[in-house]
């Protein structure tokens, strides 16, 4: 049966136009069609396409093609779906009486009339309002482009009067407000609710939606333009979400530089804002307190609120034009995208927005029947687990314990009795907390130390089992603890500063400081909620240095799909893409399956890529010009002879290679061990003689000053620089550093990527261990007939996936070309080659000596330029 609708939906998908803006390559049409079957089947898609064959635009133009299609027929599934559940009403009162049949058949039918008449209507001034605020698009912009000019005249009065806020002398803006009775909170919720807001919630239709979100907001503006230049571009409604750090525009709340700092500000004034609101609930439960005279953000009013969604709308932004537009229109960008949302076919944005449930729930994404995709997703099971996991230092917990204890005593008489019971079960959490380590500085430590315990075992040790967890933490969401604290920080951090000095012990007096525990409180209560979590689902790590300021308790998150099971079970269908996404198991086992995906509904989708095999060069190298076998395992790697080789291999190569080479070593030390012996050895010197040497700084501030530099020297190469005519240059990089992903090192910037050795992460790692381990005893499970364990399969899959994203820096269009250098024995392992991207693999070979790599590294750069 399966089949047979595998074979239908392909069939349908035959001769369909998918509205490519140009003559699409056959992998691309492949992709789109697969695609297509993935999400019209409602199934789970695992997508690869190497980075230069249209992978942005074919994900585009197949899911669009889908969604307007499927959003097509909404009016005949509404009927249906209130059809069938009829159908079988009517059989289970059959044995009635014949008249209250006809009449319960009758009443239905009417219900069931106007819910398709109110559908039907919704869509209808959902169409009318798009083309009405498409038709004026060109008004709107008129209107911000002169908008935008007076503001700029007036924009030094406008900082000038965003900083005249009134400060409270009394603090009460920084009182925890009387913990609320669930009622009371429902009630404040629905009335802090405006009706406009509650007006557009109804009368928006439920359509299908496509949420595509990716890592960084360059990615999301380079799809975005993607989009712009489809046929159907005109049609769609596209919205950007985006932090507040990106969308902010009250200069009074962008001057702060920590994003705590503009969350923390940006709630504060909405909640000025509503402070009638907030009057009238507290009237009404007897409760009186002095209310701030400060005003509420002059950029929150739902007029301007409106009129920025129509604009969103009106026409495909990126994130730029949204703030622009905002700034003219003196209306919030970020709350101007969250309300458009709901009427939106295509909403883009970062991974963080999507993964975590409550910012998701806070812009307004439904998943329910929905289609999510996920690109550039070869790091996904990271990100989930990065962003659920947390650690916290001895000092950020010394900070946060003092803090709500100068809180307590600075408010005691003005706080209720109520708050005061909790925030003193937080001051013993927080100690037990700390005590973790000044219990143990009473031993003598010669070396760091690491212990790993489940989380009950490590609540019952802190003994704090009396204490009910959920209960705390739900008082800390209702009351804004953490922000409250943040602000008084913030007013008070010359008297903490004196306060905890003994505590801290830095010695350092500046604002840096304060930044860095601002958030002190908030990592605390992340880190408690995740203790909430399921006991088999994480561990907690601490590890005692032998300078206690730097010892540090990490929860670890062993099971991703605890985070990502809501999005695979609501969603209609997921789709993962990457340029390299292989080895794709871990997708398949850690993620999907492990939700309670069934295998067959689980789709993989992998191409070629659409370059010519001619212009591609992909070999392992076991030997070196010695003969020396290439051995670059932990073990080995650092032996001079070991390094002395692959400095000849170097020297040789460089006299035949054009351009640009990119070489990745395994680790920033590494790295720094090889270039010193080179040096010593007079091998970089001579290297220099035909290519200049640049090596990837540590410091992401000089990433970009060295990458221009290396450019540069490139695209001079053919003159003389000096006395010396150099034929390009090489660089020195690092696996999973700053350069291994999202550069791009197309034409001459790649024409050689060297990968020196297998970078596998350092197996006596704690948490590597203990995340083997736990795999390991799912393995039990799952596949007991294996030969090889999930721990042993995960830690060969995190080497092979920073192999692959590192070689992909090269070929990056149909008319590139380079060499793919493999240096070490162990390439030639069919275990390894089966990791490898499949663009790389199917062309791989294999030389056991150095003097015929040599000579096919000649005889192809030799032909590539001949043909050029």
């Amino acid at each position: 049966m399966e089949k047979s609708d595998e074979e239908a939906t392909a069939k349908s998908t035959q001769g369909r136009q998918f509205g490519f803006p140009f003559q699409p390559y056959d992998i691309q049409v492949k992709f789109m069609t697969a695609l297509y079957s993935v999400l019209q089947d409602g199934k789970i898609g695992i997508f690869e396409s190497p980075t230069g064959t249209g992978k942005s635009l074919s994900l585009i133009c197949g899911a669009v093609t889908w969604l307007n299609e499927y959003n097509r027929n909404i009016e005949s599934r509404i009927e249906m779906s209130l059809e069938e559940p009829q159908s079988s009403a009517i059989e289970q009162d059959k044995d009635e009486l014949s008249w209250i049949t006809e009449y319960d058949q009758q009443k239905a039918d009417r219900e069931r009339m106007q819910k398709i008449q109110d559908m039907r209507q919704k869509l209808l001034n959902r169409e009318s309002h798009l083309k009405t605020i498409k038709k004026n698009i060109s008004k709107f912009k008129r209107k911000a482009s002169s908008l935008l000019a007076e503001q700029r005249k007036s924009i030094g009065h406008e900082e000038e009067a965003n900083s005249c806020c009134t400060e409270e002398d009394d603090d009460e803006d920084l009182l925890i407000s009387d913990c609320h009775t669930d009622d009371e909170e429902e009630i404040g919720r629905r009335n802090s609710t405006s009706d406009e807001e509650d007006k557009l919630a109804e009368e928006d239709p439920e359509i299908t939606k496509i949420y595509y979100c990716s890592r960084t907001h360059s990615q999301l503006a380079q799809f975005i333009g993607e989009v712009k230049k489809c046929s159907f571009a005109d049609s769609i409604r596209l919205v950007v979400l985006g932090s507040r750090q990106n969308l902010c525009i009250n200069p009074s709340v962008m001057k702060l530089k920590s994003i705590t700092k503009i969350n923390d500000k940006c709630l504060e004034l909405q909640k000025r804002k509503t402070e009638k609101v907030t009057k009238k609930i507290k009237e009404t439960t007897n409760k009186k307190r002095k209310t701030s005279k400060s005003s509420g953000c002059p950029y929150l009013s739902v007029t301007g609120r409106n009129e920025l969604r129509d604009y969103i709308l009106a026409d495909i932004h990126d994130i730029e034009e949204v703030v622009q537009f905002g700034s003219a229109l003196k209306s919030c960008p970020y709350y101007g995208a969250r309300a458009a949302v709901s009427q939106a076919d295509i909403v883009v944005t970062p991974y963080n927005i999507l993964l975590n449930k409550s910012t998701r729930d806070a812009c307004g994404i439904k998943l329910d029947g929905n289609i999510v995709i996920v690109d550039e997703a070869h790091n996904l099971i990271e990100t989930i687990g990065n962003i659920n996991s947390i650690e916290l230092s001895y000092k950020q917990l010394a900070e946060a314990m003092y803090l709500l204890k100068s809180y307590r005593d600075r408010y005691m008489k003005r706080l209720s009795a109520r708050n005061l019971v909790f925030i003193k079960q937080l001051i013993y959490l927080l100690k037990c907390l700390v005590g973790i380590f000044t219990n143990y500085s009473k031993k003598t430590l010669t070396d760091k130390e690491t212990s790993i315990h489940r989380i009950n075992d490590f609540l019952l040790s802190l003994n704090v089992d009396n204490l009910n967890l959920f209960k705390i933490l739900n008082y800390c969401r209702r009351t804004s603890i953490s922000k409250k604290l943040n602000g008084f920080m913030d007013r008070y951090k010359s008297k903490i500063q004196v306060s905890t000095r003994p505590i801290i012990n830095d010695g350092n007096e500046n604002d840096v400081m304060y930044d860095g525990y601002m958030a002190a409180f908030q990592h605390v209560e992340n880190f408690l909620e995740l203790l909430t979590n399921p006991n088999q689902d994480g561990r907690v790590l601490i590890c005692h240095e032998t300078l206690q300021s730097n010892s540090t308790v990490k929860y670890l998150l062993l099971n991703p799909a605890t985070y990502f099971a809501e999005i695979v079970n609501k969603c209609r269908a997921v789709v993962i893409t990457g340029g390299t996404m292989q080895p794709v198991d871990d997708f398949r086992r850690r993620l999907f399956l492990a939700c309670g995906m069934e295998s067959s509904k689980i789709k993989e989708f992998s191409c070629g890529h659409v370059i010519s095999p001619d212009r591609i060069l992909p070999f392992s190298l076991s030997k070196g010009p010695s003969g020396l076998e290439l051995d670059f395992s932990f073990q080995s790697r650092e032996l001079t002879t070991m390094i002395d080789e692959l400095g000849r291999i170097l020297l040789n190569f460089v006299n035949v290679i054009p351009g640009g080479i990119v070489c990745f070593f395994a680790s920033y030390d590494y790295e720094a061990n090889v270039y010193t012996r080179l040096e010593k050895l007079g091998i970089l010197d001579k290297i220099r003689n035909k290519k200049k040497v640049y090596r990837e700084p540590r410091k992401s501030s000089q990433v970009e000053q060295v990458l221009s530099d290396y450019a540069r020297c490139i695209q001079l190469s053919d003159k003389k620089l000096g006395s010396r005519s150099l034929s390009g240059a090489i660089l020195f990089s690092v696996v999973g550093g700053k350069m291994s992903e999202g550069i791009n090192f197309s034409d001459d910037l790649g024409r050689c990527v060297i990968m020196v050795g297998l970078p596998y992460p350092n197996s006596k790692s704690p948490e590597l261990i203990e995340k083997m381990e736990y795999l390991d005893s799912l393995s039990k499970a799952s596949i007991p007939d294996s030969s090889k364990l999930l721990g042993q399969m995960y830690y060969e899959n995190i080497c092979l996936k920073a192999v692959n994203q590192s070689i992909g820096r090269a070929i990056r269009h149909i008319n590139d070309y380079a060499a793919i250098i493999l240096l070490d024995y162990r390439y030639k392992r069919s275990g390894v080659r089966s990791g490898l991207a499949s663009w790389i693999n199917q062309h791989l070979t294999e030389h056991d000596r150095f003097g015929t790599a040599f000579a096919a590294v000649r005889k192809f750069f030799s032909g590539m330029q001949s043909s050029c």
